[in-house]
């Protein structure tokens, strides 16, 4: 029974990454849709715009995804070692 919970921990939490990676993901996408597409306005070329944006998006999403995944596992190893700690000490 301890294996079925702790599998659905992990798969909750699993979710619950994967959740904050694809908003942050949407969030940076209209970021840099805004910005890349919005010089248009200005007489900006539609292929500099078009590279700009991927450029961007592709930076800004490598460096979000990447901090977002370390913290996440940073977090998950300090639970587990603070329950395995206080587990030994009781």
């Amino acid at each position: 029974m301890t294996s079925l919970n702790s599998i659905k921990k992990f798969l909750d939490w699993l979710t619950s990454l994967l959740l904050i990676i694809v908003v942050g993901l949407i969030l940076i996408t209209l970021f840099s849709a805004y910005y890349s597409f919005g010089t248009m306005i200005f007489g900006v070329h539609e292929a500099s715009a078009i590279k700009d944006f991927w450029f961007t998006e592709i930076m800004l999403g490598t460096v979000y995804v990447s901090v977002v995944m370390v913290i996440a596992i940073y977090t998950a190893i300090t639970r587990f070692l603070k329950k395995r700690k206080n587990k030994v000490s009781s």
